[in-house]
């Protein structure tokens, strides 16, 4: 089990002969106000299903400035509380932090990205929180394009081993062609805390061969923070990428010894910019 969940635990026990109320995060990887191939929004429902309890509801958002490249970790709360059996959802987070003068003047007409952490402090389980994020952008016809996922419990995500999946690159059947994106999340050691460099391995997916190994470090010059997430785009676009390689088997591992670590994949249409999210499965 991991050292988290453990600490959570011993807490809950530690309080039940006061039935004390519980507290609950849920992570959401990443959130987006950002022009790529089209201009990406987030939207973000929250839900609290308990059935009498009225929850204080902070939401934390952390993102690396485009400006002057600073790490920035600016927080929400939201007014009123959520009451039992109660819905919020806000059509774009990123934009209610502006609204709000929550992000500074230096990056306030600034494309962000970053991750949320949503901490519902007064329920009776884990379970009764819920947080659901969208990325989307405008369709071409009317309407809109996106993905949606799951906000996870901050208890249990990440791993100390290794995130494995896959990726995809090149035709889709008749229909049209598809790239992929490779989202990393630092999301620190057992308190959620501290920077760490990711090892990341890519393997060709038809015969197993190792193509390239390399650190995000060498990426981007610099660790991840804690609840950072940096995103590798169009990832075949490679030079250690042969041409003729459309699938690709994934491992991130953090550097740091007892340091948790997560990531996914966006698979997206390389027409309508639709896209998908996935997890990369963590051991």
């Amino acid at each position: 089990m991991r050292p988290r969940a453990v600490l959570l635990i011993a807490l809950f026990l530690a309080l039940l002969p006061n039935l004390a109320q519980a507290a609950e995060t849920r992570n959401i990887p990443v959130v987006t106000q950002i022009q790529g191939a089209t201009f990406y929004r987030t939207s973000v429902t929250l839900t609290n299903g308990n059935e009498v309890i009225t929850t204080p509801v902070v939401m934390e958002f952390s993102y690396r400035s485009p400006v002057d490249n600073s790490f920035q970790i600016t927080t929400m709360t939201l007014n009123p509380a959520l009451g039992p059996k109660r819905v919020r959802f806000f059509d774009d987070i990123i934009q209610e932090f502006k609204n709000a003068g929550l992000i500074r003047a230096t990056d306030a007409n600034a494309g962000l990205y970053g991750t949320l952490l949503v901490h519902f402090e007064a329920l009776d389980i884990r379970r009764e929180a819920g947080a659901v994020a969208r990325i989307y952008s405008a369709a071409p016809g009317g309407g809109t394009l996106g993905f949606a996922f799951e906000g996870r419990c901050f208890c249990a995500v990440g791993t100390t081993d290794r995130a494995l999946g896959g990726g995809r690159d090149g035709v889709f059947g008749n229909d049209g062609s598809t790239r992929a994106n490779l989202g990393i999340v630092n999301q620190g050691d057992a308190s959620g805390n501290g920077a760490t460099d990711a090892r990341i391995t890519y393997f060709d997916g038809s015969n197993g061969n190792q193509l390239k190994q390399f650190f995000l470090s060498d990426v981007i010059g610099r660790e991840l923070a804690a609840n950072e997430v940096y995103q590798l785009n169009n990832i075949f676009n490679d030079a250690a990428i042969p041409s003729t390689t459309t699938t690709l088997v994934i491992k991130v591992e953090p550097v740091r010894v007892d340091w948790f670590i997560s990531a996914y994949v966006v698979q997206l249409d390389n027409t309508t910019q639709d896209g998908s999210f996935f997890y990369l499965f963590e051991e």
